[in-house]
């Protein structure tokens, strides 16, 4: 007791030296220290001086120690979250409703997948098990096979190893190496899918259409709106969902691109809440499928849009430009039934920024529509220059796809269409004698297609297009002559548009050097490069406008009330060169440019003989009901031998059917048949398995005529079929519509004699 009085009163001495004053104010420092460091680990560490009292030391080497982690500097700031927990907990939200794009892309994908599996499954179907050589070096063992009715690969995936072991020599590894080489097969298959919808109604596909029509019913966004919310939802999967509203420490390393992007897609959603707005749900009938099958590239444009497949093209452009580019807001509220693919917006908006450019795009890829959302777009006066042969095409196409005013200056009443585009705007079409023979008011735009035309400087029409391109603010050339074929000619369109791209020499530069050199001016995607669904069947229809000469003579089987005369008509005008030939031997030529092989259907052995004359040279022979099938063959043969721009004609009774011309990616159907079918057989020709390119099929259209009358006819009394034996397996049979030949003359002959103001036979 004694001893711990005495050590009581020592420790009450010590304490009581001054020398102890800064021990005690060490201890209560690190005591504080102590405590604000639980505090930190239980908050987190703070990189900013505020009301919390964390020492600059510590936040300093809390600052340093992030930096180290990042392994660079950081610029520090903060950030007030409040937005964006209330933006990224709608993109949640959005994220998870079953009616949303984000729902139906995942749909798509499934039946996309499910529509691959089913393809592979066909092909596997097609191909014997001696096929499966190709996916092993083991020797294996393929006879016997047959006597368990194991005849294809798909077979071998089917079967269970010990059937497979029924066959004589065929133990269990030999049958296991067998499954495993068929899997390898199915796996190649399925991998080198395209993304192409197809024409067969399966069950995936039928699926897949349906998805993509309700994406079309609540796809309001433009390319940068749905460019910011797929980002957007991308936050909201990678940032935490957590609450709270104290500031954010940001640490910024190099640019501050990322952040500020971040920071503006933030902003811009909290402003247009709609956009992060569940979407409603949609009621779909039952005809989905036909109008896929009436609208194929809508609805595969409308595919590519929703998986995010789209690819623009110009990648030899600046990136400044690229940027304007992207940024600008194409206006579409004058372009009607029309949904641009995303290399098809990127060449309006690349018009649009540049304003004055050639679009190169090869054939089939739509550069008329490109033209027509630029007019849209820039509203004003929209002038069009145009050969003769495709003014109606022009003027259809324009009514079709925007809701501007549009005028035909060309035949009768030219001038009026002139004077009334001066006083309202729209799109005018004259032809380049019109250009050049006609006074027009300047345009706000100029397209001039088919621009291979205007090569020759000094021509007249050359000279009235260049006034109009100088005059206008924008101005558009088109032509599928591909770069590399004729440089010199092509510097010479680009000296119309861009003079100050020119330099001396360019006449000799390579063409990869020439590209970079005009790519501010010249934009050229090929169908390989942007069309992921490849190999595609493109279908145009191609209106004709008939000459006079082509009139009088349709008007002469018209009065004579002969149906198959009217038909041939406008192939057969004597002594002339009739409107429907001079448009095939345009796609002839553009043919040849993109090292294409044209195959030529029509229904008429004359019609065949004014081919072979016209056409001359590139006709490498003609399949008819005199042909024998090995000399239809030797003939198909010498196709795939032959230069681009070759063509075969076949009457389309002998030459539909029964034939692999799969060389042959250009299809011409002269004049529409009585039965669909005949003409879906005949492309099949070229459209089938083993087609390693687009297959472009022209459909050629006389206006007001009896093909005009056909066309209307025959799907009139299609949608009928349609509406009522759609849930029947044969309304995929094109045949199923009971129409006879005599019945559609009959009608046919009648409207067209009351038209033309005969009397009625």
């Amino acid at each position: 007791m004694e001893q711990a009085q005495r050590a009581a009163e020592e420790l009450r001495g010590r304490l009581a030296d001054p020398g102890m004053d800064a021990l005690f104010s060490d201890a209560r420092g690190y005591v504080e220290l102590a405590h604000a460091a639980s505090a930190l680990q239980q908050r987190g560490v703070h990189l900013f001086a505020g009301p919390h009292g964390t020492p600059d030391r510590l936040i300093d080497a809390a600052r340093e120690a992030v930096e180290q982690a990042v392994g660079s500097s950081l610029v520090f700031e903060t950030y007030d979250p409040t937005r964006l927990h209330q933006v990224l907990a709608a993109a949640r939200r959005l994220r998870d409703d079953p009616h949303s794009e984000p729902a139906l892309r995942l749909a798509a994908e499934r039946q996309l997948d499910a529509l691959t599996a089913e393809r592979a499954g066909v092909l596997l179907a097609q191909l014997p098990v001696e096929a499966l050589k190709t996916a092993t070096n083991e020797r294996l063992r393929f006879s016997g096979l047959d006597q368990v009715r194991v005849n294809t690969v798909a077979d071998v995936l089917a079967a269970p190893v010990g059937l497979l072991t029924q066959v004589q020599g065929i133990g269990e590894q030999t049958a296991r190496r067998l499954k495993a080489a068929a899997e390898a097969l199915r796996q190649e298959a399925v991998a080198t899918h395209t993304h192409g919808i197809g024409d067969t109604p399966t069950a995936a596909a039928t699926a897949l259409v349906r998805v993509l029509a309700s994406f079309d019913h609540i796809n309001t966004l433009d390319e940068v709106e749905r460019a910011r919310r797929r980002r957007i939802l991308g936050y909201a999967e990678t940032i935490p969902a957590v609450g709270g509203v104290e500031p954010w420490a940001v640490g910024l390393s190099g640019s501050r691109v990322g952040w500020d992007r971040f920071i503006d897609d933030i902003d811009w959603a909290h402003a247009h809440p709609a956009v992060l707005a569940p979407a409603r749900p949609v009621t779909l009938g039952e005809d989905t499928w036909s109008d896929y099958l009436a609208r194929p590239a809508h609805y595969q444009g409308l595919l590519a849009t929703l998986l995010d497949l789209e690819v623009e093209g110009g990648d030899d452009l600046a990136a400044d430009v690229l940027e304007r580019i992207r940024a600008l807001r194409l206006d579409q509220t004058h372009l009607t039934d029309l949904h641009l693919r995303g290399y098809q917006s990127f060449g309006a908006r690349f018009t649009i920024v540049q304003e004055k450019v050639i679009l190169g795009d090869e054939m089939g890829l739509g550069k008329t529509v490109q033209a027509l959302a630029v007019a849209a777009h820039l509203g004003g006066r929209t002038l069009v220059v145009c050969p003769a042969s495709v003014v109606t095409n022009w003027v259809r196409e324009s009514r079709r796809f925007t809701d501007l005013p549009v005028y035909k200056a060309h035949g009768d009443g030219k001038e009026d269409a002139v004077r009334a585009w001066e006083d309202t705007g729209g799109i005018c079409v004259v032809t380049y004698d019109g250009a050049r023979t006609m006074d027009l008011p300047t345009p706000e735009f100029v397209v001039v297609d088919e621009a291979h035309m205007i090569k020759n400087p000094a021509a007249a029409r050359t000279r009235a297009c260049r006034a109009l391109i100088d005059a206008a603010s924008h101005a558009l050339l088109m032509t599928g002559t591909p770069l590399e074929n004729r440089v010199a000619e092509f510097a010479t369109l680009v000296s119309y548009v861009a003079p100050d791209l020119l330099v001396a020499g360019m006449e000799s530069m390579s063409a990869e050097d020439f590209r970079v050199r005009v790519a501010p001016a010249y934009l050229r995607r090929n169908q390989a490069d942007v069309l992921d669904e490849l190999p595609e069947k493109l279908d145009q229809l191609d209106w004709i406008d008939l000459t006079e000469a082509d009139q009088a003579h349709y008007a002469e089987a018209v009065e004579a009330g002969n149906f198959m005369a009217m038909r041939r008509a406008p192939m057969t005008t004597p002594d002339a060169v009739p409107a429907k030939l001079e448009r095939i031997m345009e796609i002839v030529e553009e043919a040849a440019e993109s090292d294409r092989r044209v195959l030529v259907f029509t229904y008429f052995l004359d019609v065949l003989g004014v081919l072979e004359r016209a056409l001359g040279d590139r006709v490498v022979g003609t399949v008819s009901g005199a042909v024998s099938p090995n000399q239809r063959q030797e003939l198909i043969d010498a196709l795939g031998k032959a230069p681009g721009g070759s063509v075969l004609l076949a009457q389309i009774t002998a030459g539909g059917t029964g034939l692999n011309i799969q060389t042959a990616s250009v299809v011409i159907l002269v004049e529409p048949q009585v039965k669909p079918s005949i003409e879906a057989q005949a492309i099949a020709r070229v459209h089938r398995m083993g087609q390693t390119s687009t297959v472009l099929v022209h459909r050629l259209v006389a206006d007001d005529t009896v093909d005009e009358r056909m066309l209307e006819m025959l799907a009139g009394k299609s949608a009928i079929f349609d509406a009522y034996a759609r849930p029947s397996e044969s309304a995929s049979v094109h045949d199923a519509v009971d129409v006879t030949e005599r019945q559609l003359a009959a009608e046919i002959i009648a409207a067209e004699r009351e038209r033309l103001g005969f009397a009625a036979s």
